[in-house]
């Protein structure tokens, strides 16, 4: 008499594994999966920092992007934590799916054409969009050498030292990163009226000369509002 419990298992693996194109198939739907993930973690990245970037890059056409470096540092740890979630996704799809061969579920010689390797495009491709994500999530730290290095002329103007100028001091709230003080001392000195205008991220300061001092400060306040920073004038300025 057949041994039908046999028979059954042989069918169910072969059912699992024994066409070849169904285990391509499935390897390239893991692939695109794990493309997929690395694609999301390094736009989350990006938006992750656009407030530090995205102001240094409209500084260099001489536009302002003050609302929306605001907005984006609103958003800026969501979207480092998704980022990182979507980078820990795509390394698991690609080095730590299982297909059903891999996992045991087919038997005998049935997964013998199915692929034992893992295709070296998609491990590459995860490691490049790893660098890109740990890039643009650590941005705020080293922006203001990338600003200094990039636009150092740009956005440097400094003090005169003019005596016949008034010398005024801000405390500066809400700054997160160097970049921040680049493109707030870049829009400082558009005011009418400022001769020379020094914001500190280390101290959270600016320094700031005018020859219109009564208006200055008001004028001051606005700017850094827009840029999403509280400016608070320090008594005894002369």
């Amino acid at each position: 008499m057949p041994d039908n419990t046999t028979h059954l298992d042989h069918d169910a693996a072969r059912d699992c594994c024994t066409d070849a194109s169904t285990n391509h198939t499935s390897a390239k739907k893991s692939k695109a999966a794990g493309g997929g993930s690395a694609l999301g973690a390094v736009i989350t990245a990006v938006l992750s920092s656009a407030c530090c970037w995205l102001p240094l890059l409209l500084l260099a056409f001489g536009a302002s992007a003050a609302g929306m470096s605001a907005f984006f540092e609103r958003w800026r740890p969501l979207f480092a934590t998704v980022s990182i979630a979507f980078l820990a996704l795509a390394f698991w799809q690609v080095y730590f799916r299982k297909s059903p061969c891999a996992s045991g579920a087919c038997k005998d010689d049935a997964c013998e054409s199915s692929p034992r390797r893992r295709p070296v495009f998609p491990q590459v491709m995860l490691w490049i969009a790893t660098v890109f994500v740990v890039s643009f999530v650590l941005f705020p730290r080293y922006a203001g050498v990338v600003a200094e290095t990039l636009y150092g002329q740009t956005a440097s103007v400094g003090t005169t030292g003019d005596r016949s100028l008034t010398t005024m001091h801000f405390d500066v709230a809400g700054m997160t990163c160097e970049a921040c003080a680049v493109t707030l001392q870049a829009d400082l000195a558009k005011i009418d009226g400022v001769a020379g205008v020094e914001v500190d991220y280390g101290s959270k300061s600016a320094v700031v000369e005018t020859a219109a001092p009564d208006d200055a400060v008001e004028q001051i306040e606005a700017v850094a509002k827009r840029h999403g920073y509280t400016a608070t004038p320090v008594p005894g300025d002369q």
